[in-house]
């Protein structure tokens, strides 16, 4: 659980590094329920790969100590570790199955984005009078801010431009009051004028794909996996001697398995 817990920090400071200015401007209550979802998910992704490397390391060091030998003066086989430690780890097994069976990493991608419109909306209300501000895929100019109220705007996103008298923030929607809308199609440009015209940020914040049936026949694979990962933690220990070729040869089944997990996912 330590190798999981080791994994799933080094991950998470990438993400960290990601979305520092979101998960940093944020209130905690926005943002601490999206690093307990994502903690969850890529420590239960990680188990079964740390249980491996873990179990590995244990019997090559009792190997090397002799002490395979002592349990087997004893009338236990070698043999009886590995399924002593299959059994004991069959509620864990459980657990993981129904992780993955409720969990996915669209669940993930879900959180991240409302945290991005939060991020949006937060910097949209809060910009100063007279001002630019990009972000994302839009830029904003504001010649006056009162609270969620903006006047003077010109909004760029990947659509188009606005040009607006004045603008209110709302819910995740930018709603436009007496303005213009400036698109291209074709290599020209259109105007069309409006009293009102209301714009969901969803529109300017990228969709995550969506998540199919690989991804949850990827996680269940992953949890019964650490029948498999063991049982070859278990062979590996009788056919390498020497210690840095097992720990070469565990460090490459290591990546081997989680580039299978990534072809599961794209394949199946």
């Amino acid at each position: 659980m330590i190798i999981s817990l080791l994994f799933t920090f080094v991950f998470l400071i990438f993400q960290i590094i990601r979305l520092d200015q979101i998960l940093f401007q944020l209130p905690l209550k926005d943002s601490l329920p999206f690093l307990l979802l994502w903690f969850l998910f890529y420590f239960s992704y990680m188990l079964p790969t740390a249980f491996f490397i873990a179990f590995a390391f244990q019997l090559f060091e009792l190997k090397e100590g002799k002490k395979l030998h002592v349990i087997q003066s004893f009338g236990i086989r070698p043999i009886n570790l590995y399924t002593k430690s299959i059994f004991m780890l069959f509620p864990v097994i459980f657990a993981l199955s129904f992780v993955f069976l409720t969990l996915n990493e669209e669940d993930i991608g879900f959180v991240r984005r409302q945290l991005t419109l939060k991020y949006y909306a937060l910097l949209i209300t809060s910009i100063p009078s007279k001002s630019f501000q990009s972000f994302g895929q839009f830029t904003l100019y504001v010649e006056k801010r009162d609270g969620n109220t903006l006047e003077g705007i010109f909004f760029k996103f990947n659509e188009g431009v606005v040009v607006a008298k004045k603008a209110r923030v709302e819910a995740g929607t930018l709603t436009f009051e007496d303005g213009s809308l400036l698109t291209q199609r074709e290599g020209k440009t259109f105007a069309t004028d409006f009293k009102v015209y209301k714009l969901s940020l969803n529109r300017i914040v990228s969709d995550d794909k969506k998540t199919s049936s690989r991804e949850y026949l990827a996680g269940i694979f992953n949890a019964l996996s650490t029948l498999l990962l063991m049982g070859i933690a278990y062979r590996l220990i009788w056919f390498i001697e020497h210690h840095h070729s097992f720990y070469y040869a565990v460090g490459l089944a290591s990546v081997l398995y989680q580039l299978v997990l990534l072809l599961l996912k794209q394949k199946l």
